[in-house]
């Protein structure tokens, strides 16, 4: 069974009319074909060619270095791997500090800029190896008596935290 009548239309002319039912007993325009100016299709190159009587051929791919598929498809999963667990890795590893730094109470911006200053300072070709040595000892302390400061404090508010309860 072919349905004639076009149900959207009969619906669409009852809004436009404000109507407040809707009747399918009155005959509407049949649905109308598509016209040729609207319907569209691709031809390969192939179709292409055969009308206008040339010979269709492909050219034959040349190969550098001949892979299977199986190994192109392994070396490109195994580099997008590795490239996506390294950036994973390093969020998880960011993410984790970030959390272990917010438990302890440590304020990592000051490790950093020791950790900044210790470099250059190795990376000074001016200061002579005792000197070198010596400053860097100091500022690893200094890195350290921040490291203790701050568990410190984290430990009298888990106390007063504890005390209140």
């Amino acid at each position: 069974m072919m349905i004639n009548t076009n149900y959207a239309e009969i619906v669409a002319n009852a809004k436009a009319r404000n109507a407040t039912y809707v009747s399918f007993d009155k005959a509407v325009a049949p649905i109308n074909a598509i016209t040729a100016e609207k319907d569209t299709f691709t031809l390969s190159d192939r179709a292409i060619a055969k009308m206008n009587g040339s010979d269709f051929g492909e050219p034959a791919p040349t190969y550098i270095n001949p892979k299977t598929a199986r190994e192109f498809l392994t070396e490109n999963t195994a580099s997008t791997r590795n490239d996506e667990e390294s950036t994973q890795s390093s969020k998880f590893n960011t993410m984790m500090l970030s959390i272990l730094d917010k438990r302890l109470g440590i304020d990592r911006e000051k490790l950093e800029e020791l950790d900044a200053m210790i470099k250059a300072i190795a990376d000074d070709e001016n200061m002579s190896p005792e000197e070198k040595q010596k400053t860097i000892e100091k500022l690893e302390e200094l890195r350290e008596k921040i490291i203790e400061e701050s568990m410190d404090i984290q430990k009298e508010a888990t106390q007063t935290f504890h005390d209140e309860e």
